[in-house]
């Protein structure tokens, strides 16, 4: 699947079946999750089999609205979150895993676990279980009551998330068009985003690209957030020729954070 098209039909699947995964399937998971390892040091994903065991624990304590997301199989990353470069590192890196597991024809949903008391994480995952702040639930999605509506959310328009050499000049759909970078960034606004805040913002400045985060009170799930869409963009630009890596340098300028640059 392209990834334009992948962003732009991107759904979480609160309803699962209680089929539990092929043992084929689970070993290219797992595998999926030890090359995501190897690149990163700092995170260790972990593959919960047993769902029941994890959903019954967390009911009335993570979820949507206190409702626990019930699927057969859960992962868990466990990430030292003591600084921004981690927490980024960790949306990064679960949204990388998620995209394989749904190129498997599996259903996926982030669960945060930011709200759960550490003596409960410990208890369900092990003494290193208050560094697992997010679950990805997997499995075969149930399929839509027939005329179930589809849940949209509004995305701010380009000229409100793209600026040209600083943060308060918006850029022109023409000069992306120029650019060859129209495609990318219209697409890479669908990426989800907690309660849909939509935190990041972009600069372009010569050749490099910036990436901004709005500050808000809840900055460390913004971070998160913005994880998620730094990949988005790396794997938008595969298409266009350009394999760069985000350049990560967080510095703090008064109502954003400056994450880095990606050079064009």
């Amino acid at each position: 699947m392209l990834m334009t098209n992948f962003l732009q039909e991107r759904k979480s699947v609160r309803d699962f079946k209680n089929n539990a995964l092929s043992k084929d399937l689970l070993y290219k998971i797992k595998d999926y999750m030890a090359n995501v390892n190897d690149l990163e040091n700092s995170a260790k994903f972990y593959l919960y089999e047993n769902g029941g065991i994890i959903s019954k624990a967390l009911q009335g304590k993570a979820g949507y609205s206190g409702v626990m997301i019930e699927a057969p199989h859960y992962i868990g990353l466990e990430m030292d979150k003591s600084d921004y470069v981690n927490i980024l590192k960790s949306g990064y890196l679960l949204e990388k895993l998620n995209t394989e597991i749904v190129k498997l024809d599996l259903g996926t949903c982030w669960i945060t676990l930011s709200k759960v008391d550490n003596e409960t994480k410990k208890s369900v995952f092990g003494e290193s279980g208050n560094n697992i702040d997010y679950l990805i639930a997997l499995g075969y999605p149930k399929k839509k009551k027939l005329f179930e509506p589809e849940v949209t959310q509004e995305r701010y328009t380009l000229d409100q998330l793209i600026f040209k050499d600083d943060i308060d000049s918006p850029i022109s759909g023409q000069f992306l068009e120029q650019r060859g970078l129209f495609n990318i960034f219209s697409s890479i606004r669908y990426a989800p985003s907690h309660k849909n805040f939509q935190p990041w913002r972009f600069v372009i400045k010569d050749e490099k690209v910036y990436a901004y985060m709005k500050k808000s009170p809840e900055d460390k799930l913004s971070l998160v957030d913005m994880g998620v869409i730094l990949f988005y963009f790396e794997e938008m630009a595969k298409t266009i020729g350009i394999t760069n890596k985000w350049n990560i340098e967080i510095t703090d300028e008064e109502n954003y954070l400056n994450l880095g640059y990606f050079a064009l």
